[in-house]
């Protein structure tokens, strides 16, 4: 498949985005009042007004485009300043009442920002991804998807997406497969916590980390958060609703990135994924994405001795980039 060279003037909103700007740090009067309020532990129905009036002003004033972070399905997330970020629905309401301040409880998870500080009518609190305003989604931005014809879609995530991606240090995706074991121990019986796999965009790159946006959803599968949803996400969904296909021009950073998936899911010994859905996961990435000689089924027997016969760590990750190494080539 030959991919159409990116011209980003076919999309001049792409310049202007917040993966490309830095915003001057700042603490919105807003901002500095919750802090506040988070302090003392407890909210009066004074606190609640003003921050109710504060918050309601500076929507007022700043909720519009340049101050867009991110969109998806559910809504929008906008920047308040340096520390906080607000997500509203699509249809905005006029108003923002406080209601509650929630007891935090994904705080173990290190590379999560979804959990919301507080809630408002409509709208909740978030901390901000990124404080300067600069970070990357994995796929293709939603914006993109409104500004651009379908080949320079595919060429943004061809050209720029996965060769940026396959260049993030290892220690990256090491931190996100550790959330996602962590998160699949929360569970308990038919009560289980999974991230938002369905838009590659709620995961995020800021200089060398990966961050998760989003809500955390329940569900009654065991175990959901798996080395198979993460190679979905990083190596074939390009956004919502739509797959990339396979391109010999995209081998080698799928194959690097592949890479660097398994031997971070390996180190903390992550469930790999082995439901039918996630073998036909493997099947596809692995004998048509990456193009490897060796079957999908074949890769997940190998996984899985490995995580049974070595306990030690080090061993466990010798034996699995030596596998890695001699069926990926790169």
């Amino acid at each position: 498949m030959q991919i159409a060279a990116l011209n980003f003037n076919s999309y001049p909103n792409y310049q202007k985005s917040k993966e490309n700007q830095t915003f001057t740090g700042y603490r919105s009067a807003f901002s500095r009042n919750l802090d506040a309020v988070l302090l003392k532990h407890r909210v009066t129905r004074d606190d609640a007004k003003n921050l109710s009036d504060l918050l309601t002003r500076f929507l007022d004033k700043h909720l519009h485009k340049n101050y867009l972070l991110g969109a998806g399905f559910h809504g929008r997330v906008y920047k308040l300043d340096d520390k906080y970020a607000i997500k509203v629905p699509n249809t905005r309401a006029d108003l923002f009442f406080f209601e509650n301040i929630p007891k935090r409880k994904f705080g173990a998870l290190k590379t999560y920002y979804g959990e919301t500080v507080a809630n408002f009518t409509d709208a909740k609190i978030l901390r901000n991804v990124s404080s300067t305003g600069s970070h990357t989604q994995v796929g293709v931005p939603e914006r993109l998807l409104l500004t651009s014809y379908p080949d320079e879609r595919l060429a943004y995530y061809y050209n720029i997406y996965l060769p940026k991606f396959a260049d993030v240090p290892q220690r990256a995706f090491d931190a996100v497969a550790k959330d996602f074991d962590t998160l699949n121990k929360m569970g308990r019986g038919a009560k289980n916590y999974t991230f938002d796999f369905q838009n590659p965009n709620n995961f995020v790159l800021v200089g060398n980390t990966l961050r998760i946006t989003d809500c955390i959803a329940l569900t009654s599968v065991k175990n959901p958060n798996t080395m198979a949803e993460m190679l979905v996400i990083f190596l074939t969904k390009m956004n919502i609703n739509s797959f990339a296909d396979y391109s010999i021009e995209a081998e080698k950073p799928r194959k690097t990135l592949l890479k660097k998936i398994i031997l971070a899911g390996m180190k903390c010994n992550l469930d790999i994924g082995t439901c039918g859905a996630d073998r036909v996961i493997w099947t596809n990435i692995i004998e048509n994405i990456c193009d490897l000689k060796v079957s999908g089924d074949g890769v997940i027997s190998t996984l899985q001795e490995y995580q049974k016969l070595f306990t030690d760590t080090k061993l466990r990750l010798k034996f699995t980039n030596d596998y890695l190494d001699s069926i990926c080539n790169v």
